[in-house]
């Protein structure tokens, strides 16, 4: 596993940020949904509910991919790629 860069981190702590998360579709075409996001300080942490579409794609497929973009600089972003390891 990869440390979360500092930045990301940042994003994800200080200010409104929103993040795009891409999941794939059973055709594997993307599908993407701007959610909250919040860290642990070691995994990025994102909310759904249960049945949507992104839950369902995740359960079927961990790989996912996210773009956090600074609200007050958009032109300031991460973009992480990584596998769901936990749904609680």
């Amino acid at each position: 596993m990869v440390e979360l860069p500092e930045l990301a981190r940042k994003l994800m702590t200080e200010g409104k940020n929103f993040a795009s998360v891409a999941t794939l579709m059973p055709d594997g075409s993307p599908q993407v949904s701007v959610v909250w996001i919040d860290t642990d300080g070691r995994y990025i942490l994102f909310n759904t509910v249960r049945g949507r579409l992104k839950e369902r794609n995740l359960h079927r497929d961990p790989g996912v991919a996210l773009s956090i973009t600074n609200s007050q600089n958009p032109y300031q972003e991460v973009i992480i790629r990584g596998r769901v390891v936990e749904m609680t």
